[in-house]
């Protein structure tokens, strides 16, 4: 498995749009199915590929719209002394499927983590929302930004908001095709550095 290494955080990457974060001997895992052996779970919101079924979470320190800790965008918890959590919106506006949207505003959230000073950002299942806006002048260190299209952005999309954020790593999650990979990191790779995990 490949990892990243920045500053003392190590990243990996586990399924779909899942997330392992390790700091300080405590491990924060997003979206993650199996595996959830973490001091911290966090979920994005309830669909199969980004969350196990509820009994596998009891007695585990969960943060989600759906279990444990319930959270909505603009709630803020702190983990630890040097590790706190922010909620945001994440939503879809454009993205329909069999006359329904995906992930309807209320449905599911991203996270800004700051983990001493660094500023990891995992985006959640959405598009380019304009709530979104209250981070561009945040210096996010590491984004976590969905790219496969079809119920998140497109790597067209994800590249527009690598463009508004900045931030110094972009890691893209939420696809499975490699050309969309390829796209988003040929359109990203002057304002961020992309890296596949």
């Amino acid at each position: 498995m490949v990892k990243l290494i920045y500053n003392n955080v190590e990243i990996e990457r586990k399924g779909l749009a899942g997330v392992s974060i390790k700091y300080g001997g405590k491990k924060i895992c997003i979206d993650i199915v199996t595996d959830i052996e973490c001091d911290y779970l966090l979920y994005t919101h309830n669909h199969s590929d980004h969350a196990p079924n509820v009994e596998l979470l009891h007695n585990k320190y969960v943060i989600s719209p759906f279990y444990g800790i319930k959270v909505q965008p603009g709630d803020t918890i702190k983990l630890d002394s040097n590790i706190t959590v922010e909620v945001i919106n994440a939503y879809n506006i454009t993205k329909v499927i069999n006359g329904s949207v995906p992930h309807p505003k209320g449905f599911g959230v991203g996270y800004v983590i700051n983990i001493d000073g660094k500023v990891l950002y995992h985006m959640g299942d959405t598009d380019l929302i304009e709530e979104m806006a209250v981070l561009r002048n945040r210096k996010i260190n590491i984004l976590f930004v969905p790219i496969g299209g079809n119920t998140v952005m497109t790597p067209e999309e994800a590249a527009d908001a690598v463009m508004l954020f900045r931030p110094i790593i972009s890691v893209p999650i939420h696809f499975v095709n490699r050309r969309d990979f390829v796209k988003f990191r040929d359109i990203a790779q002057p304002y961020t550095q992309v890296v596949l995990l």
